[in-house]
């Protein structure tokens, strides 16, 4: 074994569990997932929507929260089950998410009567607000679509988020679109994981487009994002977006599968190796975390925000797959190691297929089952985390589109 490529190398036994993570139980665990996304969808009782998050009861019964979740990753989560488990059906279900995000101008993406806010997606705590941070990270996932089917209306959707985002973005390079039709742009003081997501989405758009207004946006983004990273490799929780100065001392692990994903999207566009570098810092400051705590906890550091703290202990394994685009660029075993045993971790907790309905499939997060109310200050429309003393779990859709993104990636390896 060779111990002098990684500070962690020593610590390496993912080869031990191969068979744990093996391809025959990769696709049981993405049969159990695709149960999950199902009963999501059904219980919106609307075509192409999808719940957020289930909650689950002592007593036996599910909570579903959030329909509006509006994620894209997820058009990219059900082509990948398609794929692997051989079953067109998950395409369709790719097109009717994404037509239900064109279509639904008010509770999907705005394209209303205000120009300047078109493509701007509705919030997914249905608080009636629209944010471009989960607009940028759509346009990816629109183009795999695009690719997938040639529907033409996937492409355009591209273009018009992408307008909106250059139009909103800062000296600083980085992008605030905080909406609602009321009061028009909100001002922003503070922003959170889409900090990293200029990088990856005016990339994708450079290369949708080949208009080079995209790629001048991406290097006028790169050297802030750059400069916000720690000596230590690793991202604060939230920054100012107008200077890229830390405006808390909270890191949000949770945060880093976003970060990674963006990074990679980047990277595999533009083969920057600046961008390469910071994944590669980032990933050596979740290592140091991962092999003291033998897991990655949801957020780290002077947890202050009353949202964060009713969470804060709870373990997250939605790195896995940027940890295997390293692992597998770098030749690194360490990041495959972590990824390999944070999905592993995922699996043990994830349910049956044989479970009731709603619960089949399900990777389970737990509940903090310390607190005797609703810390105070969590917004009330935060609903997972208000207290409810029969709570004993919950599942959530962007736990859900990670792990799918980490089996397929494990089992294109084997195949290769």
């Amino acid at each position: 074994m060779d111990t002098s490529s990684h500070h962690f190398s020593r610590l390496v036994t993912a080869d031990r569990l191969s068979d744990i993570v093996g391809r025959k139980r990769l696709k049981a665990s993405l049969h159990g997932v695709g149960m999950w996304l199902t009963a999501a969808s059904e219980t919106t009782g609307a075509s192409g929507k999808l719940h957020r998050n289930a909650v689950y009861h002592q007593d036996g019964r599910v909570t579903w929260l959030y329909p509006n979740s509006n994620t894209g990753e997820l058009i990219s989560a059900m082509l990948d089950l398609g794929f692997v488990l051989e079953d067109t059906s998950w395409t369709d279900a790719a097109s009717a998410y994404a037509d239900a995000l064109l279509d639904d101008s008010v509770h999907g993406l705005y394209r209303g009567e205000r120009l300047e806010a078109h493509g701007l997606a509705w919030y997914w705590t249905d608080a009636g607000t629209y944010t471009g941070g989960y607009s940028m990270r759509m346009p990816a996932h629109f183009f795999r679509l695009y690719e997938a089917t040639g529907n033409q209306r996937y492409l355009d959707a591209c273009d018009w988020i992408g307008r909106t985002m250059l139009d909103r973005q800062l000296e600083s390079g980085l992008v605030t679109a905080a909406w609602n039709p009321q009061d028009g742009w909100m001002p922003e003081p503070r922003m959170g994981s889409r900090y990293m997501y200029p990088l990856a989405t005016f990339a994708t758009l450079w290369k949708v487009t080949g208009d080079a207004k995209y790629l001048s946006a991406y290097e006028r983004a790169l050297p802030t994002v750059l400069a916000m990273q720690n000596e230590d490799g690793s991202f604060f929780q939230c920054y100012d977006p107008m200077t890229g100065t830390a405006v808390d001392d909270s890191i949000k692990f949770h945060f880093y599968a976003y970060i990674l994903n963006a990074l990679e999207e980047a990277f595999t566009i533009t083969k920057d190796d600046r961008i390469l570098n910071c994944a590669v810092r980032l990933a050596d400051h979740l290592a140091g975390v991962f092999y003291y705590r033998h897991t990655v906890p949801y957020c780290g550091g002077n947890v202050a925000s009353p949202t964060d703290q009713t969470e804060a202990d709870s373990t997250m394994q939605d790195s896995c797959a940027g940890l295997l685009w390293l692992a597998k660029l770098k030749g690194q075993s360490v990041y495959r190691d972590i990824a390999s045993k944070l999905l592993i971790e995922a699996m043990v907790h994830q349910l049956p297929v044989t479970a009731d309905d709603g619960w089949a499939g399900a990777l389970l997060r737990g509940v903090n089952s310390s607190l005797d109310g609703t810390i105070a200050g969590v917004p009330s429309n935060r609903r997972h985390l208000n207290y409810d003393p029969t709570l004993i779990a919950r599942c959530d859709l962007w736990c859900v589109v990670n792990h799918i993104r980490a089996c397929r990636r494990l089992l294109d390896e084997s195949c290769s």
